[in-house]
């Protein structure tokens, strides 16, 4: 493999590895002020506030004790 091949695919490796640790960062943030935003509306209309465990987002858990079932 010529160097100049190396070159391109070691500087497409690198470039590809910033553009997805950006991609991470933005969806991260992007959840955080989801997340707030949703808490804020909530708090403005008055409702409970869910909270959600960390391990598994899609466990609902409910923060009042009017909602078990």
């Amino acid at each position: 493999m010529s160097a100049r091949t190396q070159s391109a695919g070691t500087s497409r490796a690198e470039f590809m590895r910033a553009a997805n640790d950006e991609l991470t960062k933005f969806e991260r943030r992007e959840r955080e002020f989801r997340k707030n935003d949703r808490d804020e509306r909530a708090k403005t209309l008055q409702l409970p506030v869910e909270k959600y465990d960390t391990e598994d987002w899609r466990a609902r858990k409910p923060s009042s004790l009017l909602h078990r079932t």
